[in-house]
């Protein structure tokens, strides 16, 4: 059935709240810019950043979604298979995707640990990671307010390592709250971050771009529900996954993007409001996924990305069968659904994995738990399964299902696919818009 417009929150702060121009400040002192003073490039801070696998991110700039986009996705996406489904089959945003969309890290240790909703747990870690102490108006139920994080951030001088340290952190940290783990306001983020951010050195160590996933697919699950109204998490994921898949979706055509690498999501930036595209309604976007083929479908659009050296060596992790943690969010990545993503054929997949209880679970209220130990078995599946990939076979060229594939799909699925036919009366007018702010 139609869902209601979707209320998208997304990631970074607005001009018009202040945050915005302080980020443009603070990222001076991190990326050389052709029309900045020379003097407002600290070389230092920049590679105190490389250390820790976030420059890459960094260079994503302001993004603008689309909410009946996101409604007429929301309403293909299936919980039980983490999969979207098409005419064409099932398609999802995979590891491949955030790692060339993001530029973030994806082997490494779970992101986990403890969550602690205490005054003192936060103090500890704020003094830990930033040197200060918040003050009572600057964090609520062991949130910490993201403005308060970058005041701490824009008062460091950078004269020594260890302020070069707390300065990245804090710039870190605001990333985490607006781009990678948003929330529904992205003017906080949960302090049980902090601690994985105190030795500078191991950062980089942690898989950031696993747990986004994760996060975006719990997201999803959530969204797809019929009570629910909003959609929060890595947002910009979702746009720039399917512009980039499905070109007849994206608000400007791919010969007019530029070619600059790694992360993707930097070409989508500014993309001009084209009236045509702001104007487009989800009854829309869901007739053009209704009347799409298999060659509306890029399959394989990363071939000729170059990728840097750092986060090349992880690619062969891509179609990693295991789950996906982060602290309490645990999803598993379908890779055996989605086989033509990685070039490979697709035959009818084995019956989902079950998460059970873990599926789609969220903290409320006061939390004193330690997901190292109540989560240890989906940690020590990621240490072992990571490196489960798929069985390599022979590339395909030819994206069209096998007719196996396709049958049992369609006998599975078939009364799904053409979403049109299924919601009764149009809506007149679904073309809201949001803006979301990226560094």
């Amino acid at each position: 059935m139609e869902k209601d417009l979707v209320k998208l929150h997304s990631t970074i702060a607005s001009p018009m709240n202040g945050f915005g121009e302080g980020f443009k400040k603070a990222i001076r002192n991190l990326l050389s810019r052709k029309l900045d003073p020379s003097d407002t490039f600290n070389e230092r801070a920049a590679e105190a950043l490389a250390l820790t696998g976030f420059q890459h991110v960094l260079r994503i700039g302001e993004m603008r979604g689309h909410s009946a986009l996101l409604s007429a996705l929301v309403e293909r996406w299936r919980p039980e298979t983490h999969t979207f489904h098409l005419p064409v089959g099932e398609v999802t945003v995979t590891l491949e995707d955030v790692i060339h969309i993001l530029g973030l890290q994806v082997n490494g240790e779970p992101v986990t640990g403890r969550s602690d909703s205490s005054y003192q747990f936060l103090v500890h870690n704020c003094l830990a990671c930033f040197g200060r102490q918040p003050d009572p108006d600057d964090h609520v139920l062991g949130k910490v307010n993201l403005h308060w994080v970058q005041r701490c951030r824009d008062s460091e001088p950078c004269d020594t390592q260890e302020s070069i340290e707390r300065y990245v952190r804090a710039h870190i940290f605001c990333v985490l709250g607006t781009m990678v783990f948003p929330d529904k306001s992205t003017t906080s983020l949960n302090s049980k971050f902090l601690p994985l951010l105190r030795n500078f050195h191991q950062i980089s160590q942690y898989s950031w771009r696993a747990a986004s996933l994760a996060h975006l697919y719990r997201s999803l699950c959530r969204a797809s529900r019929y009570n629910c109204k909003e959609m929060d998490e890595a947002l910009i994921l979702l746009f720039v996954w399917a512009w980039e898949r499905m070109p007849f979706m994206a608000p400007i055509p791919r010969n007019q993007l530029l070619d600059i690498g790694v992360p993707l999501a930097r070409r989508w930036s500014h993309w001009r409001r084209h009236t045509r595209y702001t104007r487009r309604s989800t009854a829309q976007f869901r007739r053009g996924l209704d009347d799409m083929g298999v060659n509306d479908f890029t399959w394989r659009p990363y071939i000729d990305v170059d990728v840097p050296i750092e986060l090349g060596a992880n690619l062969f992790m891509c179609s990693t069968k295991s789950p996906l943690v982060s602290f309490e969010c645990i999803e598993w990545h379908p890779t055996d659904r989605v086989r033509r993503q990685f070039g490979l054929q697709q035959l009818p997949p084995d019956p989902t994995f079950q998460i059970g209880s873990a599926h789609c679970r969220r903290l409320s209220g006061a939390q004193h738990h330690d997901w190292r130990d109540r989560t240890k078995e989906w940690l020590d599946m990621w240490r072992s399964g990571r490196y489960d990939r798929l069985q390599v076979g022979e590339e395909i060229v030819d994206f069209h299902p096998l007719p196996l594939y396709y049958d049992w799909y369609t006998q599975q699925y078939g009364g799904h696919l053409r979403l049109s036919d299924r919601v009764a009366g149009e809506e007149a007018d679904a073309n809201s818009m949001f803006r979301c702010f990226y560094l």
